[in-house]
């Protein structure tokens, strides 16, 4: 019975050491590919003009105000940052319901004291000089 128990150890130990190898090459590999991957897109992403799909919002309605965030890669806000990564650089425009509301110069901002209802926001992303990117996102919210 030792004699079986210990080629039953020595087995298992020599399977555990090949699954431990053979799964850390392989996790070692999926790093190297998501670090490919991630170089990859930050060279498509300065050889690449600024898109409508590129651009992500995400808002809540609280009361009567929504609070807006903007995630617009290869734009920025900031005029000394756009040539020093290469990025498209002004302000945003704030619609509401096609009439305009205000201008942000940050990604995040709250349109405040909206009325009760259905409401269409258009986000348009304008040059410093006030001159049109032709980039722009529609959001629908429900005030209630």
């Amino acid at each position: 019975m030792n004699k079986s128990k210990g080629i039953l150890l020595a087995v298992s130990g020599f399977i555990l050491s090949i699954c431990l190898v053979v799964f850390g090459i392989n996790n070692n590999d999926r790093e190297k590919q998501r670090e490919f991957n991630y170089n990859e897109a930050v060279e498509a992403s300065s050889e690449y003009p600024l898109i409508e799909k590129d651009w992500a919002v995400n808002y809540r309605v609280k009361k009567q105000n929504i609070y807006v965030e903007n995630i617009i890669p290869g734009f920025t806000f900031q005029e000394n940052l756009s040539e020093e990564f290469n990025r498209l650089n002004g302000y945003m425009a704030v619609f509401v319901d096609g009439k305009w509301k205000m201008n942000a110069n940050q990604s995040i901002f709250i349109l405040k004291n909206l009325t009760e209802g259905k409401h269409k926001i258009t986000l348009q992303l304008k040059k410093k000089d006030g001159s049109d990117y032709g980039i722009k996102k529609h959001i629908f919210v429900n005030v209630r």
